[in-house]
């Protein structure tokens, strides 16, 4: 199946993110009219969901904090319920542009992909030292357990056929379930591939925690390279 402008949703995970909504979703709205559009707001403590519902897009207002991977998963829920067949993940913080959409459509239907992940650019001009650390292990990890090439395994802009995750349960609720969810597709012999994006770091927090987070995605490798 083939990912298209009518069959696609975007789920946008949401925390505390109210100072960026506006710029974003009138970007995204370019090229998805807002009932396409599942906004996840993940209890934010400050005007995300009143920004939301100024908008107008589908609100799903979480009222209790449980992770990013627990919000990119209601909204898949919440998408595929709709009748759409695949589903946008972007970051709520500006740090992916919405601009790309067509080279991640593109890029589905060359190859019949069942996940489509942008790749940052891991150079020192690009993005912190940390997280390029990070991700370069990570992804050697994951490409080992996955036996498939994975070249960003942490980006949070993709596009997923909502069909092959049908009957998935997942064993994780935060930023580990986007590691997971490639495992889950290899797994399935689902195709994943990459296509090149911005590299945008702009003093975002992040509310990954270092050594809580680098035990869980252990955790989920070894797991899934079991069962």
């Amino acid at each position: 199946m083939k990912a298209d402008w009518k069959n696609t949703a975007v789920v946008v995970p949401i925390y505390n993110s109210e100072k960026y909504l506006p710029e974003l979703f009138k970007r995204i709205i370019e090229y998805f009219p807002s009932r396409n559009i599942f906004a996840v707001n993940d209890a934010s403590e400050d005007n995300s969901n009143i920004i939301c519902k100024k908008i107008g897009v589908n609100l799903i207002d979480l009222k209790v904090n449980c992770g990013k991977g627990n919000a990119l998963q209601v909204g898949f829920k919440a998408a595929a319920e709709e009748g759409y067949k695949f589903a946008f993940t972007i970051d709520s913080d500006l740090q992916h542009k919405p601009e790309d959409f067509p080279d991640f459509i593109r890029k589905q239907n060359e190859l019949d992909l069942e996940l489509v992940i942008g790749k940052r650019d891991f150079s020192h001009k690009k993005m912190p030292f940390h997280r390029i650390c990070s991700n370069t292990l990570t992804s050697w990890v994951v490409s080992r357990a996955s036996k498939q090439k994975i070249l960003d395994s942490q980006c949070g802009f993709r596009l997923y056929n909502l069909e092959i995750m049908e009957g998935m349960k997942f064993q994780t609720k935060r930023y580990q379930f986007e590691t997971e969810i490639i495992l889950k597709i290899a797994k399935k012999n689902g195709l994943v591939s990459f296509i090149p994006i911005e590299t945008i770091y702009d003093g975002q927090k992040s509310y990954i925690s270092g050594m809580r987070d680098i035990k869980n995605f252990i955790k989920i490798v070894l797991y899934e390279m079991k069962n």
